[in-house]
Order: C-alpha cells, then structure tokens, then sequence
C-alpha cells in the first residue's frame, strides 16, 4: 500500500508540474498540449494507483490480464497507432526532423570579425544577379549594411538631423514591404533627415556597441535609436561568427551563429547533424534509440515533456539567463555612457514579440526593468501592436517579426516622436517615451 500511496502523490506532483509550468520565467498564460498531458497523466496515475491500493482488486485485475493479455496488447499497440496519426493529421512535429543533405552552406556574402556580422557587397550583387538571394539583403551600401546611402561623411552634415539606429532583424527591415520598414517609414516621413541603419540579422546588443564605436563619430548623430528585442538576450552570450544559411524543404530559412556556446561556456563549432538541430532549438539524440523515439509524435511529446522536467529542477537555466541578464546589462551601460561621450540621446526601442501581446512575458518585463535600472530613454509600443495584422509568423523559425502593417506603425510612431524631438532637443515631448 505504501508504493501505492507514493505512487499517488507523484502523480498528484506531475499534475502540479503542468498546472504550474506557467509560473516559470520565460513562461505564458494559458494551458498548451504538454501541459495538459502533464495533468492528465498526473491525474491518471494517482487515480490507478488509488484504485490498485486495495488487494481484492489488484488480484482481480492481474487474473484478467493473465487471461486476456493477447486482446490487451492489441487494443493498446492500436491505440498507439491511432495517437500517432491523430497528432500527424494535427501537425505536431517530430522532435528530430529529418536532415536534408545539404541544408547547411557557409555562404560567401558575409563577414564577420570584432565589429560584428555584415555583407560584402561584391558577393552579395554576384549573389542576387545569380538569383541565391533577392528582395531586401540585395539592398546593401558600400559598408556592407541594409542602406541606400553610404555611411561617409557628407559636408551638410550640420545642417539636418542626424539619426543612428542599430539593431538586428527588425531594425534591418525583415518581413517588411521593401520601402517600408520601420526605418524607412522614418526616412519617408523626415526626409531632410539623415538616418544611418546598421540594422543586421541576429545582432545583439554586443554588436549595436561595436557598431556606434565605429560610425557615431563619423555621422556624430544627435539621436541614436537601438531595436532591443528578447533574443537579444541570448545573442549577447554567442560570439560574432560566421553565419549560416539553413535549407528548409520550403525554400525557406534562417541564420544562426556558426558556433555555439557549449555547457561548459566554451565556444564549440557544431557538426553537420547540429547545426540543424540546435536550428530547431533542440539538443541533438544522445543514441540511436532516441532519434528513434524522436521520429514519432508520441515519443516528441515526451522528449518535450523531458526536456520542461529538466529545465524545472536543473539549476542551470536560471544561471544561464542570470549570465544572460548580466552580460546584456554590461553592453547596454557601456552603449548608454558611450552616447554620453559622444552627445547624442540615446533612445531603446523595445520590441514586443507576437506572444508579449496583450500579456508581457517576464524576458519583456526584463528588458522594461533594465532600462529603469540603466537610466535609459525607452520607447514601449506594445499598446498600439496588435498580434494578428502587425505580425507574420514564420514556420521555419521561432521567433516571429512585424509586418508591414507593423513597421509602418511603429515609424510613424518613432517620426512623431523625432520631429518633436528636432524642435525641443529632448525626448520629453514623445509619446510613449519613458524617461529615466
């Protein structure tokens, strides 16, 4: 009886686990199929293991599959089936996707070193005329960022308003009519302005500071605005690299380091197999048997459900976003005194992901809060986003970016707030500008 009764409290415990997966960091409202199966495996195991506590039926049950074993296993090799085709048919995908032969090529646009990732223009021409790449990375100035101007200086620098803006692949325009990105937007809307965009692909906060060491005191802007999204986060832990454009049986992709940080902090270059995988966020199988159980739905739900176990009761997620939060809180005082020393404002732009609305998460809340502690000047739009047209998901990737709709609100929103900021010389007088 007293195995029966552990047994009841672990399940008990496991229907907590999914009921409070919601409290964790990082974390939103609302129940997701894990969790649900979580609670109603919880729920199940105690209410066995409550009806097992008593002899009589024990004995009764054990005779039964002693004398029915043959038409039991059947009915539950079936059910199995039946599970794995309802969760096919309902697209949840498998834990190890199958790995193209040749989703992974190190392409000949790009350049990284201490100042971050760019272009390189002459590749990236000889790439769009061979039609590799087209639409906006073909838009590429001689420094080799997403800008029709060169970024020299220019003798009537002194009598318009000069404007920096860094950031990754939101501040670089992705997803966004060509002409139409939020940085656009602004150039369309002031355009005696000059508006710099170093905007690039999975930069981070590391990157945006080498940047501004390099072009403010060319352009000497009297504004500089950083794109600061939640991945941002992250990105500030992996070194500059090498990217990588990552195949998809779509013809879609995305970009990731060349070289992951490895459990130890080191930085390690990954093998073919996990590239792909750590594309796909997951840690690639540790033996055959469980790519194996990866391949099915089933075993994925449960390799899912592993996987939020362990991040429950390992210590070191929570030491690796505090690392996370440190490393961030260091690029963003050295960007804010480095705007400082060179006079110009310094303003964030906080970008919401799909998911922060209309409820933020705790790495948005994170992000707010440090620009607090920081003293820095920060722009909150999530009030005039909305999650449907303002979006546009990309199944290929996690992380989702605004649509034109999206980037068209928030240049207004930002050339509302410069235009008044070119008559007042402070940020006092923009709407949704949260002072320090």
């Amino acid at each position: 009886n007293s195995a029966f009764t552990m047994l009841i409290g672990l399940g008990i415990l496991v229907a907590l686990l999914g009921i409070g997966i919601d409290v964790l960091p990082g974390s939103y409202p609302g129940l997701n199929l894990l969790q649900m199966l979580l609670i109603i495996a919880g729920l199940l195991c105690s209410l066995t293991a409550f009806v097992l506590r008593r002899g009589h039926v024990r004995r009764r049950i054990l005779a039964a599959m002693r004398k029915h074993w043959a038409p039991g296993l059947l009915i539950a090799v079936i059910t199995l089936i039946v599970l794995e085709f309802v969760l096919a048919n309902i697209d949840i995908p498998v834990y190890f996707p199958d790995i193209p032969e040749d989703f992974a090529d190190a392409e000949p646009w790009w350049l990284c070193d201490e100042f971050g990732c760019r272009f390189i223009p002459d590749a990236v021409n000889t790439a769009c005329e061979n039609r590799q790449i087209s639409g906006r990375p073909c838009i590429v100035n001689p420094q080799g960022f997403h800008d029709t101007q060169s970024f020299v200086a220019g003798d009537d620098f002194d009598g318009r308003m000069r404007i920096l803006v860094l950031g990754d692949s939101f501040t670089f325009g992705w997803n966004a009519e060509i002409g139409k990105s939020y940085v656009e937007t602004i150039e369309s809307n002031l355009p005696q302005s000059i508006v710099w965009n170093t905007g690039m692909l999975g930069a981070g906060t590391k990157q945006a500071l080498a940047l501004f060491q390099v072009y403010a005191p060319v352009l000497q802007p009297q504004l500089t605005i950083l794109g600061f999204y939640r991945n941002d986060f992250v990105d500030n832990v992996l070194p500059m690299d090498l990217r990588l454009w990552l195949a998809f049986p779509t013809g879609r992709g995305v970009i990731p380091r060349r070289r992951q940080v490895d459990d130890t902090e080191n930085a390690i270059t990954p093998d073919h197999q996990r590239y792909y995988y750590l594309a796909h966020r997951v840690e690639p199988p540790g033996s055959e048997i469980e790519r194996l159980i990866g391949r099915t739905r089933l075993g994925s739900l449960l390799l899912r459900m592993r996987d939020r176990v362990i991040n429950m009761v390992q210590a070191r997620p929570v030491t690796t976003w505090a690392q996370e939060i440190d490393i961030t809180t260091k690029y963003l005082r050295d960007l804010r005194d480095a705007a400082a020393s060179q006079d110009t404002a310094l303003l964030v732009l906080l970008i919401p992901d799909r998911t922060d609305i209309p409820t933020p998460s705790n790495r948005y809340y994170e992000a707010v809060q440090l620009m607090d502690e920081l003293k820095i000047s920060y722009l909150n739009p999530i009030h005039i986003l909305d999650a449907e047209p303002d979006y546009m998901p990309d199944p290929n990737v996690v992380y989702t970016h605004w649509s034109t709709a999206g980037h068209q609100k928030i240049g207004d929103l930002l050339s509302a707030c410069l235009a008044a900021f070119q008559i007042s010389g402070d940020l006092t007088n923009c709407e949704g500008v949260v002072m320090p």
